[in-house]
């Protein structure tokens, strides 16, 4: 549709309400108030936050495990303002899991150490710094996606919102609302892992380093109340092996966030050439072992989500600025595989990059030697230095567990070096009509959800709260001729169609018998991308759907 849009101009927009962004706009708006109070020439800049989802924290999922050492200096009151602290984390152990045992790691090394560090809910720590930044005054304007990016003259001047009430066919409903053009001196893209302007503006400005591919996971979550009694709050416990082949990579968690009240998850590798894996089944699986039994049984399931998560690491991490923007949070690869831990790097990127906004205003200033301050920050900052201590970690796992562990040992007592240095992702995938890929769907057919300690996708599907509007056109891009060309003849072939075992949500069918013989579900999707990501055709390409759909989180 060709339409006439409504303009509007700002100094700043933001596009995602994470902690990232959250914490830049609370930063920049206290660095703006006391330049204010102290200098003849004020500055008033006119800054927006937009958040897809229907309220901030919506979308916000983790663990989650917060190092409150950021907190400290960027807000040092943040107990007195009332943070949700769920619990001080007081004991921890990580376990290697075999079907019915558990065998403790009896040393931590330091990078794994907890004791201190805070449990909370990412998206009810969400929904607290935006209460903190509308207090300050910050405009954040939810139930808005950035769907389109606009490019000119080479740099980013402005973003386009979502059209509101379009039909299947793209024809306006009644209620009609095109989406708006913000235009702005500096664009601020926190959209967490592999978001649809990151894609856009890496396809344009090449911001991925050409000699590291990204690398992702796939993190599924069910928020658990039991029974009293069974686990202290605070203690947390970390798994690898089962239920996993030696060759995935991954493992699970167990936070009690209190006496009654449990974080679990489970993280699969999202790889493109070993694309069938199945996260929602991986964390079924993982409840089935009777260690995890015995905490759950008798509780009840109250929410169940998913993200994909950016874990390639330093070497992987794509430039953090380009003309008239910057990057931040997992949309900048600010993630510490090694530690299990992003969310104190978001925050400190988004403090970085309000410094160096905050420098622009004051020198009028947004060109491209301006906004690569905020990498010159970056270089001298305590979240590069922990990135660039655990720069092998993830790649360490390349060739397996077995491997990976030692690689990850040896690299621990000599940083910086890296035996995997020249390996690559684990290509063995599982191929149709071999043993590997029948044992896989003979695993998936025997299981059986009980519908109290394990539940199939559409179950748990309807604990994420996930509503989308149903007639609005499908945000899942795959072109008909690709579903003639490569779904229904070499996936089917060479990998098995695995968009219908990578999904969390059941977003894709599979019907051999069916023309064409892919059916979607995207008003199941819980927006973690994991099939953009995983595709091993790289065919799917996942955009916004109409803000305020996707996922309702409370408790992730």
């Amino acid at each position: 549709m060709n339409l006439d849009r409504e303009s509007l101009d700002f100094d700043i927009v933001l596009i995602g309400a994470g902690p990232a962004n959250l914490a830049l706009a609370l930063h920049l708006q206290r660095l703006i108030e006391s330049h204010n109070s102290n200098e003849k020439t004020t500055l008033e800049p006119a800054i927006a936050i937009l958040e897809k989802g229907g309220y901030c924290g919506a979308h916000l999922l983790s663990g989650a495990i917060l190092d409150p050492a950021i907190l400290e200096t960027f807000m040092p009151d943040f107990r007195q303002r009332g943070c949700p602290i769920e619990a001080v984390i007081e004991k921890e152990s990580v376990w290697f899991l075999t079907p019915r045992k558990k065998f403790t790691i009896p040393y931590l090394p330091e990078p794994f150490k907890n004791k201190g560090n805070l449990l909370i809910s990412l998206s009810r720590f969400g929904g607290w710094l935006r209460d903190e930044a509308e207090a300050a005054g910050i405009t954040v304007l939810d139930n808005t996606a950035a769907a389109k990016p606009v490019i000119e003259h080479g740099r980013l001047t402005a973003i386009i919102t979502d059209d509101k009430a379009v039909n299947r066919e793209g024809r306006p409903k009644p209620g009609f609302e095109p989406g708006i053009r913000l235009n702005a001196r500096a664009f601020v893209i926190g959209e967490g892992a592999r978001g649809s302007i990151f894609k856009s503006l890496d396809s344009t400005f090449g911001l991925q380093p050409a000699e590291t591919v990204q690398t992702y996971e796939t993190g599924v979550k069910e928020v658990w109340r039991i029974p009293a009694g069974r686990i202290n709050p605070g203690t947390i416990h970390h798994t690898f092996g089962y239920p996993l082949q030696p060759s995935v990579y991954g493992g699970g968690w167990i936070y009690a966030l209190s006496d009654t009240e449990l974080s679990l998850g489970f993280v699969s590798a999202a790889e493109p050439d070993n694309p069938n894996v199945d996260p929602h089944l991986n964390l079924q699986r993982f409840k089935e072992h009777p260690l995890l039994r015995s905490l759950i049984e008798g509780g009840t399931m109250l929410e169940y989500g998913a993200k994909a998560i950016t874990s390639g690491g330093y070497h992987a991490m794509p430039e953090l600025s380009g003309p008239g923007f910057l990057l931040t949070g997992e949309s900048a690869g600010m993630l510490n595989m090694q530690r299990l831990k992003g969310i104190h790097l978001a925050i400190e990127s988004g403090v970085m990059a309000a410094e160096t906004l905050f420098q622009s205003l004051v020198d009028n200033d947004f060109s491209n030697r301006a906004l690569s301050k905020y990498r010159d920050r970056f270089e001298g900052s305590s979240a590069r230095k922990e990135l660039f201590k655990a720069r092998h970690y993830r790649n360490a796992f390349n060739q397996g567990l077995y491997s990976g562990l030692m690689n990850a040992g040896i690299q621990l007592k000599l940083p910086g070096l890296n035996l995997a240095a020249a390996t690559t992702a684990n290509e063995k995938h599982l191929v149709p009509g071999r043993k590997e890929y029948s044992a896989f769907l003979n695993s998936k057919a025997s299981f059986k959800p009980d519908q109290s300690i394990t539940f199939s996708k559409s179950s748990d599907l309807f604990s994420s709260g996930t509503r989308h509007e149903e007639d609005q056109p499908c945000h899942l891009i795959i072109a008909k001729e690709k579903i003639d060309e490569i779904c229904s003849k070499r996936c089917a072939t060479e990998f098995g169609n695995p968009c219908q075992h990578f999904c969390p949500a059941g977003v894709y069918e599979i019907d051999l018998h069916a023309i064409p013989i892919l059916k979607l579900n995207p008003s199941n999707c819980l927006h973690c991308k994991t099939c953009d990501i995983a595709d091993p055709y790289g065919i799917i390409t996942w955009t916004p759907p109409e803000g305020g759909g996707g996922p309702a989180y409370t408790l992730s």
